[in-house]
């Protein structure tokens, strides 16, 4: 996966093997999500073929350098998968072939952790308001 560096604002990330499904606290299964904390300077990766989202619950927009192997020209790891579509893989939903889990699809544990995260920390979330699917989202 990309190497992130943090250069602005902090928060946390989820991160967790694509076995545990889309919704792994939903599942039962929290207990082997990743929470890792950021903030400026900090350094992580994702491991590759896990599902990750990043959470800014600080006071500022969030900015990371991401530096990864492969590009859509010369296609290695995360680009091999997107380009069967000519699509992005991380900016394209499950549902059509990508890797993004949409907000309707996400565990709804990961929303309400993150609500409270921006209350400790006096910050408004500018999420807009979801309502989660019902219908099952599987991942081979």
């Amino acid at each position: 996966g990309a190497i992130l560096l943090v250069v602005r604002s902090y928060g946390y990330i989820y991160m967790w093997p694509k076995e545990l499904g889309v919704r792994p606290f939903q599942n039962g299964k929290g207990d082997q999500v990743v929470k890792c904390n950021w903030k400026p300077g900090s350094i992580y990766s994702p491991p590759d073929g896990w599902f990750h989202t990043h959470l800014n619950s600080g006071p500022e927009p969030a900015r990371h350098i991401a530096l990864r192997l492969g590009s859509r020209k010369n296609p290695t790891t995360i680009h091999d998968a997107s380009t069967r579509n000519n699509r992005e893989g991380p900016t394209t939903s499950l549902r059509e072939g990508g890797t993004l889990i949409e907000y309707e699809d996400e565990d709804p544990e990961i929303r309400r952790v993150f609500l409270e995260e921006c209350k400790k920390n006096r910050v408004e979330s500018r999420m807009p308001p979801i309502t989660y699917r019902s219908d099952p989202l599987i991942v081979y």
